[in-house]
């Protein structure tokens, strides 16, 4: 129980200390750095840095306990660390369908300092041309967007899905692999 709890524990810290963009020192660095240029969790890197650490250790104590549970907590560890990591910058992508469209992304432009795409489509219930609003944000703005559009038009259509990966201009920078 102490190792899960103390995993955990210092996959938080770890955690935050990568979102404020620091490091603790030791493979975290190579972590970061490798994190920094290639596509790779800091989780799965540092998991790989310790792996090598945590085996020459049953060199030393001839104790497959010890080794055990250093793995479990080093799983522990990078398993909650890329939660803290990547829960920072979820993303999530809206499509909103309003005869306020105007007004809507105006406001979402202004107040949340996210881009916004306007699609024209055509519903083909009532055959009608609409605009569509395209726009991709961190998930904790979420609720300020949902607010913005109720407050313009309660009657508005949108859609939220969770989005995988947003690289660009405002968000996370295109790594080459």
């Amino acid at each position: 129980m102490a190792c899960l709890i103390g995993a955990t524990m210092c996959g938080i810290g770890l955690g935050v200390v990568f979102n404020c963009n620091g490091s603790t020192g030791g493979t975290n660095i190579i972590a970061a750095i490798i994190h920094k240029y290639h596509d790779v969790t800091l989780g799965r890197m540092i998991m790989a840095c310790d792996v090598v650490i945590i085996s020459s250790c049953y060199f030393i104590f001839n104790d497959w306990r010890r080794v055990i549970f250093g793995f479990v907590t080093l799983f522990v560890i990078g398993f909650v660390l890329d939660y803290i990591v990547n829960g920072a910058r979820q993303s999530v992508q809206f499509f909103i369908f309003s005869k306020e469209y105007e007004k809507i992304a105006d406001r979402i432009t202004k107040e949340t300092h996210r881009g916004v795409t306007i699609l024209d489509g055509i519903g083909w219930y009532s055959k009608h041309n609409v605009k569509v609003l395209v726009v991709l944000t961190y998930k904790r703005q979420s609720v300020e967007i949902f607010r913005l559009v109720k407050d313009i038009n309660p009657n508005a259509f949108i859609s939220q899905s969770s989005v995988i990966g947003v690289y660009g201009e405002g968000f996370d920078k295109l790594k080459g692999k």
